[in-house]
């Protein structure tokens, strides 16, 4: 089907980059695909590593430098050159992020796919003197495929220029000063929902309206509770689903 929506110019609306290392590649990444990863049309998972023995199931591209702003130069240059007139959004999200799959294809489902979007957690630069945010890297971010467009010509510009030990900083930044465009949490009346993990904190317990309505968690510090977070929001998913056929029934 993938061939007749190139031929017919269709798009599909999500790819999911992944940015792992060669300390996490076989435990956290390797849980991000078990739970998540096919519940999303493409995931792709983005390391540094060179030549590395990947884990089964997995598509891993490896750019073979393990700096993480150069992982993330690498990883946007390859999304643009190699899907950009095949996706309508990318969300890209590190490997210590739980992500909730059905509710982040349904929020680009509500999102026109046509304008220029960097949608996430909203993070000030050190610093914080400027209004300008960026989008934090721990909770996933959108770009949109017009925005990848057109800041595909100035990655080289901004990597040569822009100094920063974190890569969604750098990117922020990036897209900030040739673009002019901030990260932002609401857009169309639709807000990107997340949820910050406590040190310690156990998924079972957690019953905040903010955990149980959220689309990205983190920090996930192990694999094992990349884990319990899946049974957890499952179980949730569950009590909603039966409250709907009661709702219906009635």
């Amino acid at each position: 089907t993938r061939y007749i929506h190139t031929e017919l110019g269709i798009r599909e609306r999500l790819l999911v980059g992944v940015l792992t290392s060669r300390a996490t590649l076989n435990t956290l990444a390797v849980a991000v695909n078990r739970t998540v990863a096919h519940h999303f049309h493409r995931t792709f998972f983005f390391t540094g590593l060179r030549s590395p023995k990947v884990p089964h199931g997995m598509t891993v591209v490896a750019h073979g430098d393990d700096r993480p702003v150069w992982l993330m130069y690498e990883t946007v240059r390859h999304l643009h050159q190699h899907y950009g007139s095949d996706y309508d959004w990318f969300l890209l999200a590190q490997d210590d992020t739980y992500m909730q799959a059905d509710r982040l294809s349904e929020l680009v489902g509500h999102l026109s796919a046509g304008q220029d979007l960097y949608m996430g957690r909203a993070e000030e630069f050190i610093g914080g003197e400027e209004k300008a945010r960026y989008c934090h890297g721990g909770y996933g971010y959108l770009l949109s495929r017009s925005l990848l467009a057109r800041l595909q010509p100035h990655l080289d510009s901004c990597r040569n220029d822009i100094l920063s030990v974190r890569p969604d900083e750098w990117l922020g930044r990036c897209i900030i000063d040739y673009l002019g465009l901030s990260c932002v949490e609401v857009h169309q009346e639709m807000t990107y929902r997340y949820f910050e993990l406590g040190k310690n904190a156990d998924p079972e317990r957690e019953d905040s309206v903010q955990f149980k309505n959220a689309f990205t968690v983190h920090p996930i510090s192990e694999p094992n509770l990349m884990y319990r977070l899946h049974k957890r929001f499952s179980q949730i998913e569950l009590e909603q689903t039966y409250l709907q056929i009661q709702q219906l029934q009635v």
